[in-house]
């Protein structure tokens, strides 16, 4: 089976390259939110980018966020894209027409930066009242438990909000939006008859999810909710994940909804450190 990545690049002929600019015309057989970049033969380069959009081909313009800066939590950094893909995530993420929406590939794509500066960006801009954080509390493969934590369930979720902690400019600013109602840290086992309204429903790891648990989370989405994801299929810590092969079941089962989009990153950006995790593959 080819794996959808949710892109295609496309190397046109002159006279196809017309047919595209005056037609909107392409060869490539394309799914609705799926993306075209279209390349130039000569160096390989990316010319430009295209969606399927209601059943046509729509140029996407490259986009940016604004993000809050680590040093004195001030909303003045701008994050731009960094590669082709990150660009269509980009895009994705902005589209609200599409509601459940899942970006996959490795460590240090970007995957978490993507999905949690956009959602606090659309907090801002008020699309959505609060972030649903979940996220299944599985421990890394072949680490021992560490025990019960102490504290109340808010305390105890809180080491699995690591990644969002990382990107929202620290530990107290992720408290201080908890306190003041827009972030809520929600068990997944827990989830069951949840009505989630005006919220991003946000799943981070979620390769650590089986079909039944995608299913639950995205039936929780009620009016004015959206579910954002993120995985990576190489980084699943059960073997009963690897078996249920949750985020392959719903990738293969939605995609060509218009509800749905999905965008794989593959370029690690992170740092030329967290690249050479790669080639101890």
């Amino acid at each position: 089976m080819i794996e959808y990545t949710g892109w295609k690049k496309w190397f046109p002929t002159d006279e196809e390259l017309v047919n595209l600019y005056q037609d909107g015309e392409c060869p490539l057989e394309l799914l609705e939110n799926e993306y075209l970049i279209v390349m130039n033969k000569e160096d390989a380069t990316v010319s430009s980018i295209y969606k399927k959009k209601n059943g046509k081909l729509e140029k996407i313009n490259r986009a940016s966020i604004k993000v809050r800066d680590p040093k004195d939590g001030r909303m003045n950094t701008v994050y731009n894209p960094k590669n082709t893909e990150q660009s269509c995530a980009f895009d994705m993420l902005h589209d609200q027409d599409s509601t459940v929406k899942i970006i996959t590939g490795s460590w240090g794509t970007g995957k978490s930066l993507l999905l949690i500066t956009a959602a606090l960006e659309a907090l801002r801009e008020k699309t959505f009242e609060k972030i649903v954080w979940i996220r299944n509390n599985v421990d890394v493969k072949d680490t021992k438990d560490l025990g019960a934590l102490p504290g109340d369930a808010k305390e105890k979720l809180l080491p699995f909000l690591g990644p969002f902690i990382d990107h929202v400019g620290g530990e107290k600013r992720a408290l201080k939006m908890i306190e003041d109602g827009q972030l809520e840290i929600q068990p997944l086992q827990f989830l069951r008859g949840r009505d989630i309204k005006n919220a991003i429903i946000m799943c981070s790891e979620s390769e650590n999810l089986s079909k039944e648990h995608i299913q639950l989370i995205i039936a929780r989405a009620a009016e004015g909710s959206a579910v954002w994801m993120d995985g990576d299929i190489v980084q699943r810590d059960k073997t009963s994940f690897e078996n249920s092969r949750g985020i392959e079941t719903m990738i293969d089962r939605l995609k060509g909804n218009p509800l749905f989009a999905h965008v794989k990153l593959v370029k690690s950006e992170r740092s030329a450190t967290a690249a050479l995790a790669d080639k101890l593959d």
